[in-house]
C-alpha cells in the first residue's frame, strides 16, 4: 500500500450515540454476492499509520461506467474507514480514481478515472463532493454487514463519491430489520450470531447476501 497517498486521509471523527459502530475490533472476512456478483472483504484492524483507520481490502464487480457517470473503478480497492465504516479515504490502487479528505474533513477531494471506451488514452476528471466523513452509496450493503446490529436506531450520512448523484445529500438509516439506503427500503435478514446474512430490497429481491463472516481474536498491542 502507498503510505503516502494515505497521508492525508487523517480528520476527526464525530461520535454520537445514533451512529453505527463496527461490529469487532478484530479483523472481519466476509463474502457472498452483491447485486448477484461475487465479493470477498475483509477489513483490518485498526491501524496506527492510518490515524487508528481501518483498511478494507475488497474485491468485487463494481458499478459499470454508465451508472457511474462515466468513471471507471477497479475491481480491487483499498478503502479506509473509521469506526462507523464512513469513508476515510479510497485508494483506486493503480488507477486515477481516488478519494481523500478535503477542507479540513469537511469534504472528500476526488479524482475519477474515466472511461473512454475503446482507445489507449487515459483522462480523469476532477470534483469535491461534501460531506466528509460518510458511507460510500454504492459500498453501502458491505458498510451496513460491518455494522448492523437489530436493537437500537441508527443513521449515517452517505455520498455517491463517484457516481451522477454526488450533489444529493443522501443517508443510510436502520431500526431493526427496517433498512433504507438514500430512499430505497430493504429487509435485513440475520445469522445465528446476530450478523447480518442477508439484505434484500422491498420486493424481496436480494441485494447482499453473505455467504461466510470470521471475526479474528483481537491483536494484542
Amino acid at each position: 500500500m502507498n503510505c503516502r497517498l494515505w497521508s492525508a486521509c487523517l480528520f476527526t471523527a464525530v461520535l454520537g450515540a445514533s451512529e453505527p459502530a463496527l461490529i469487532h475490533p478484530g479483523a472481519i472476512e466476509f463474502h457472498g454476492t452483491l447485486k448477484g456478483q461475487p465479493f470477498w472483504a475483509k477489513l483490518l484492524p485498526a491501524d496506527r499509520q492510518f490515524g487508528g483507520n481501518r483498511v478494507l481490502q475488497l474485491v468485487y464487480t463494481p458499478p459499470a461506467a454508465g451508472e457511474m457517470g462515466g468513471a471507471a473503478l477497479v475491481d480491487h480497492p483499498f478503502i479506509l474507514l473509521d469506526a462507523q465504516a464512513r469513508v476515510v479515504a479510497w485508494n483506486g490502487r493503480e488507477s486515477l480514481t481516488q478519494a481523500v479528505p478535503d477542507g479540513g474533513g469537511k469534504a472528500y477531494r476526488v479524482q475519477r478515472e474515466l472511461d473512454l471506451g475503446a482507445t489507449e488514452v487515459v483522462q480523469s476528471d476532477a470534483r469535491v463532493v461534501t460531506p466528509g466523513r460518510a458511507w460510500d452509496l454504492h459500498v453501502a450493503p458491505l458498510l451496513l454487514a460491518l455494522t448492523w446490529k437489530a436493537a437500537g436506531q441508527v443513521d449515517v450520512p452517505v455520498v455517491d463519491l463517484f457516481g451522477p448523484r454526488h450533489a444529493e445529500t443522501l443517508t443510510a438509516a436502520w431500526t431493526g430489520t427496517a433498512a433504507t439506503v438514500a430512499g430505497m427500503a430493504y429487509v435485513v435478514s440475520a445469522d445465528a450470531q446476530g450478523h447480518l446474512a442477508g439484505l434484500n430490497a422491498a420486493d424481496g429481491s436480494p441485494i447482499l447476501t453473505v455467504a461466510a463472516i470470521t471475526l479474528a481474536p483481537e491483536a494484542t498491542p
